[in-house]
């Protein structure tokens, strides 16, 4: 299965998420990628540091490049450089730790950047439940489907995977995709919660507008404004900021 989401504009430059692309592109290139592969019964080394910028072929590299381009450039935009930076290695980092919490005796290297972007993809699924995204399976897709429901039936089909697997003592990584995933909707409620994002409304310049709409960035509807400033959009529930830039956060 697989998730599109459809447009959600950004205002930051992702520059963060074109790195993190473009380094993981590098390192296809890379001699005896199993070397920089995470192991759990070897001692860590910076293995448990890297191995997410690896990918076992192109095509996985492809897809984990799309998910990237798709979903991590809205929270680099939301959260800021800094902090993605940070939440990109926790992801990782987390992804490993939680197959050698579950696979400590195990002798099968991974590599991958699923971890990151399952991470990423639980801290959308806060942040922007009712974008709409297109639900592709082998035989049929399903346009216009709020990120809520697309991604709750996602989270659930690698949580069957993981217990289909674990039952048949299978080493898999689908524990520390969902756990990542579990993580990021704990760690975006907690931006939320804790009025992390309103911190960004203290740097705004408040002025006035004439006769000016702006556009909710989930639903895309037009809303009146006055000022720069909090907006709430009724048709969708988001709230969202507009600065003198014309940068939205939620």
């Amino acid at each position: 299965m697989f998730v599109f989401e459809k447009a959600n504009h950004n205002f930051r430059k992702p520059i963060l998420t074109l790195g993190f692309i473009l380094v993981t592109m590098l390192t296809l290139f890379f001699d005896n990628v199993d070397s920089y592969a995470f192991t759990p019964k070897k001692e860590f080394g910076s293995s448990l540091f890297v191995s997410f910028f690896f990918n076992s072929s192109l095509s996985e590299w492809f897809t984990n490049a799309i998910y990237l381009y798709m979903f991590a450039d809205n929270i680099e935009d939301v959260v800021g450089h800094f902090y993605f930076f940070l939440l990109f290695l926790f992801f990782g980092i987390l992804a490993n730790l939680t197959y050698f919490l579950f696979h400590m005796n195990s002798i099968v290297p991974i590599i991958g950047t699923s971890g990151v972007i399952s991470g990423i993809l639980g801290m959308y699924f806060v942040f922007f439940p009712n974008v709409k995204s297109t639900m592709v399976f082998e035989r049929a897709s399903f346009r216009d489907v709020p990120i809520l429901i697309s991604l709750s039936i996602w989270i659930l089909i690698q949580s069957y995977f993981y217990i289909v697997e674990f039952h048949y003592h299978t080493r898999s990584t689908y524990a520390g995709q969902v756990v990542a995933f579990l993580t990021g909707v704990t760690i975006a409620h907690f931006f939320v919660r804790n009025k992390f994002l309103d911190r960004l409304e203290q740097n705004i310049r408040l002025s006035t507008f004439i006769n000016k709409t702006v556009l909710c960035p989930s639903c895309n509807k037009p809303i009146p404004a006055k000022k720069y400033g909090r907006f709430y959009c009724s048709s969708c529930n988001t709230n969202f900021f507009f600065d003198r830039h014309g940068k939205k956060f939620l």
